[in-house]
């Protein structure tokens, strides 16, 4: 069991990048932990896959020099996710 709470589609909407980023951090060691250790189960590859889908968003870079609300808005209000 992780030592943090998974985040999801609904939570990372309403978090901004400056509050995700932390969260993506630990969970990309939770995640890369399992695979390069062989644990990975049954039923992880969605979790996984949604994990790195909030992760993509969050870090891509298409807005970073045009909107200012980049780091400050959350994802869904930008609509981003």
């Amino acid at each position: 069991m992780p030592s943090f709470q998974r985040l999801t589609v609904e939570e990372a909407r309403t978090l901004t990048r400056v509050e995700l980023l932390p969260r993506i951090e630990e969970e990309q060691k939770y995640w890369y932990a399992r695979i390069h250790h062989c644990r990975m189960k049954p039923g992880d590859d969605r979790d996984f896959r949604t994990f790195n889908d909030i992760m993509h968003i969050a870090i891509n870079p298409s807005g970073f020099l045009t909107d200012a609300g980049y780091w400050t808005k959350p994802l869904g209000e930008l609509g981003e996710l």
